[in-house]
């Protein structure tokens, strides 16, 4: 769940900067509430959706990058969906100086650094194994079997987005992946249970 912040401080749960053309960041959620987003479905906050998914871990993507809309030097956002997650969610960002930020503060949270086009896999191993970072989470193109096992035996997880193709997800259960971020998780789910 991709978490960004409306003009009146709520966490909205949004991939991009905007929504139907509407700046998240510069519209309040009164306002951001009542856009139709298709087949009747709504924006929605973070702190409604993790109490209707009880026992089930997320993964709550901090949207705060320095090029983006609403970025905040501060990683107040991070901080926040830090406070609500819980013991089976993990807080990730592309951006290292918020996921940084997380780690200071929040010793007990499961944090994660995304990345899509690194100079070397390896070295974001070791970055994460520094920074105490328990999840990496890449392009899923950068995943390939070798790396993943080094990153598992070191104790990261690895967490490849976003797919939503059943092979390759197969692929990538086979190479030995923790999870996937998918936009299908009724397609997906199945074949990292292992139950197709």
């Amino acid at each position: 769940m991709d978490v960004r912040r409306s003009a009146d401080g709520k966490l909205v749960l949004s991939h991009d900067p905007t929504l139907l053309g509407v700046m998240v960041h510069e519209t309040p959620w009164s306002e951001l509430a009542e856009l139709d987003l298709g087949d009747g479905h709504h924006p929605a906050l973070l702190d409604e959706v993790l109490p209707a998914i009880p026992g089930f871990g997320a993964q709550l993507e901090v949207k705060n990058r320095p090029d983006e809309p609403g970025f905040e030097p501060d990683h107040r956002l991070a901080l926040e969906t830090a406070e609500r997650s819980r013991g089976i969610d993990i807080v990730t960002s592309f951006n290292r100086a918020t996921i940084e930020a997380v780690r200071r503060h929040f010793d007990d949270v499961r944090t994660g650094f995304a990345v899509d086009f690194p100079d070397s896999i390896d070295e974001v191993i070791e970055y994460c194994m520094r920074a105490g970072h328990s999840a990496i989470i890449p392009a899923a193109g950068l995943v390939h079997g070798l790396w993943v096992e080094r990153a598992v035996q070191s104790g990261i997880e690895v967490y490849p987005w976003t797919v939503n193709d059943a092979q390759v997800a197969l692929e990538l259960v086979e190479a030995g992946v923790s999870g996937i971020i998918t936009d299908d998780p009724g397609a997906i789910a199945p074949i990292v249970r292992g139950d197709t």
